[in-house]
């Protein structure tokens, strides 16, 4: 048996195959022992996992070309950045709103020197937001954040994918510096949450199948004594193919709520009074 857990979001597919490599008749203390993870292993688990889900997280929200990638910063040192930020997310919002636009964004606040300066670069922002098609609303929405953003300068430019899927700018967006304690980037309440991943215990043989309408763009196995690990890519190309897929496997994964409550009522009867009984 293996764990199998599927992730969708826009044209984003990861499959996951974990098996722990346990074997019947292994002491509770022998499956412990599998069990063990080194800091280190644990650190670049950590690692990919954020980075995964901010890929999940932009891949659901933005486009390609049509949302924008901004950077903000400051002419003189700001008394409150984050008051800053918030007064323009006030003003952006009401400007966008009237071209139809719904303000949406991911940011990172950060300070670092520019490749194409000598002299230190103040705190500045670096944020992911909802464009519009076309050059003149291109235009229009950059006037907007210039004039909306009286700190400093603006630089706006398309959001493009020079990796699958965003990667590269989700990993500089988790690479920026940012003050202790503060968290690596913040999102607006408007956005799409990643969607719920499907996970199934299945055999080994009926495990890993590319589902239709995706192809597979990356493939990586890793197995040891403890077990075998495996993490498919893909991008959805055919959505009325997947869309029938998915539904599939989110009622293999969800039982009928009628059942789920009949085992709930089961397990409330065979449970034993706590203290015992008198």
């Amino acid at each position: 048996m293996v764990i199998q857990k599927e992730e969708a979001n826009g044209n984003l597919y990861q499959l996951s195959l974990f098996s722990t490599g346990f074997l019947p008749g292994m002491s509770p203390r022998q499956r412990e022992k599998r069990c063990q993870q080194t800091a280190e292993y644990k650190k670049r688990l950590n690692a990919r996992a954020r980075l995964w889900r901010l890929m999940q997280i932009i891949c659901a929200n933005f486009e390609e070309m049509r949302d924008l990638f901004v950077c903000l910063t400051y002419a003189e040192a700001p008394e409150n950045e984050g008051r800053c930020l918030e007064a323009f997310h006030r003003k952006i919002k009401r400007a966008l709103a009237k071209l139809g636009v719904e303000h949406a964004y991911v940011a990172v606040t950060t300070a670092h020197d520019m490749p194409e300066t000598d002299t230190p670069v103040r705190v500045h922002h670096h944020l992911i937001m909802h464009g519009a098609i076309g050059p003149q609303m291109y235009l229009t929405i950059r006037d907007e954040i210039a004039r909306c953003w009286p700190y400093g300068t603006v630089d706006v430019r398309p959001l493009r994918q020079n990796e699958e899927f965003f990667r590269d700018t989700a990993q500089y967006f988790l690479d920026q510096p940012t003050a202790k304690g503060a968290r690596k980037y913040s999102c607006s309440r408007n956005l799409h949450q990643p969607n719920e991943p499907i996970r199934l215990r299945l055999p080994e043989s009926a495990a890993g199948e590319v589902p239709p309408g995706v192809v597979v763009i990356q493939d990586d196995q890793t197995s040891n004594e403890h077990g075998h690990y495996r993490y498919i890519v893909g991008r959805i190309y055919d959505r009325h193919a997947f869309n029938r897929y998915w539904e599939q496997q989110r009622k293999k994964a969800a039982p009928d709520p009628w059942e789920r409550l009949r085992r709930r009522q089961q397990r409330a009867r065979v449970r034993p009074r706590y203290g015992g009984s008198r």
